[in-house]
């Protein structure tokens, strides 16, 4: 096995099989050799192969020598520029980073300290945006990360199976890292003030029936109209504490023009701003773009060495069917750079819940 020092780039291998040992082996036979100095490494396997994770993920711990391994489930996932959706794959990622940088966690009530960490969690985990926020103030760290996207089994792993639901690494500020998110909704029309709301009802806007101003932002005079639009109509809640204007967006569930109100994938409250967005193809692409043209100016003179990258499930499926996708956007924007995929029910960036987002997490 050939040194790997440190601040070489990460390997990468994937390939797909019916049987889970010809996958493992497929995608170790791309990613060797690791290099002697190889001491982390991330995993996705594709639902198919859902119930063997465990003897995948020994498997590749035996063939590298490496315990810190961090892995998840999901429907689909992809390595370079390569994808699998719904099909039986497995991919690593395997790295060097500094010896003791890394911290492997599994339980909640034993959360390392760090400046950023990468997690994996299950959808169905309970108050699971108010446990972010908590893994977030308890580790210290700006946290990014994925939910599964999967029928049924999630499996975890972050050193052994894990059974909360969540589990990720944190990392000291011995590894450089930097993150950036991408969201794929244009704004429409002004951002609204809600002054009346009970749970994730939205009874008046700016002293006004809600479901008005949903009419004048698209332009909405009959049911006709509101049909064509579709399923892209969505709300921005926009969040502080970033160094740019951010936001989280959250479908439109129900409308009730008759009472003049609007149901929200969200909890909010009086005094809370909102405004109305739509997701389409030609914003997603504008604001990949820009996030990827972003993280290339913090990198500065460094080269990237290996990636992690979130994507949600339906960014794939909706807004980047055109050539080029959100992968092929990142090979051109980073040559040669090893990027590992999962495709997300919901992504994490700065402890928070996105969702129809792409989070993209750079090794330097």
């Amino acid at each position: 096995m050939s040194q790997q020092a440190l601040g070489s780039k990460f390997r990468l291998g994937a390939a797909m099989a019916a049987d889970w040992r010809m996958a493992v082996d497929g995608s170790l036979l791309q990613a060797m050799p690791v290099g002697d100095t190889a001491n982390i490494g991330f995993v996705y396997v594709t639902e198919r192969l859902a119930g063997q994770m465990p003897q995948v993920m020994r498997r590749i711990s035996e063939a590298t020598g490496i315990s810190n391994l961090l892995g998840a489930v999901s429907h689909s996932i992809a390595a370079g520029e390569r994808e699998y959706f719904d099909e039986p794959a497995v991919a690593c990622l395997i790295g060097s980073v500094p010896e003791g940088s890394a911290a492997l966690f599994s339980q909640l009530n034993r959360i390392p300290q760090g400046w950023l960490g990468i997690l994996h969690a299950d959808p169905h985990v309970p108050a699971l945006p108010e446990i972010l926020q908590d893994i977030g103030e308890a580790s210290g760290a700006y946290l990014v990360g994925g939910l599964a996207a999967a029928r049924e089994a999630k499996p975890q792993w972050a050193g052994g199976l894990v059974e909360d639901g969540i589990s990720g690494v944190i990392f000291s500020e011995a590894q450089p890292i930097i993150a950036g998110l991408s969201q794929g909704c244009t704004q429409v029309g002004p951002l609204h003030s809600i002054t009346a709301a009970d749970g994730n009802m939205i009874l008046e806007l700016d002293h006004q029936p809600a479901y008005a101003a949903l009419q004048d932002a698209f332009n909405i005079r009959s049911m006709q109209d509101l049909r064509r639009l579709g399923a892209g109509l969505m709300v921005g809640l926009p969040v502080g504490g970033s160094d740019r204007p951010d936001y989280l967006v959250r479908n439109i569930m129900g409308i009730d023009p008759q009472a003049g109100a609007l149901a929200i994938g969200a909890l909010v409250e009086e005094g809370d701003g909102l405004f109305f967005c739509r997701r389409d193809t030609e914003s997603a692409g504008r604001d990949m773009d820009r996030m990827l043209a972003d993280l290339k100016r913090r990198c500065g003179n460094a080269e990237p060495r290996g990636a992690v990258y979130f994507s949600c499930m339906a960014r794939s499926q909706d807004q980047f069917v055109q050539e080029p996708g959100e992968l092929a956007r990142i090979a051109a924007a980073f040559p040669g750079l090893p990027v590992l995929c999962m495709y997300c029910g919901g992504e994490i960036a700065a402890a928070r819940l996105y969702g129809y987002t792409g989070v993209l997490t750079l090794f330097l």
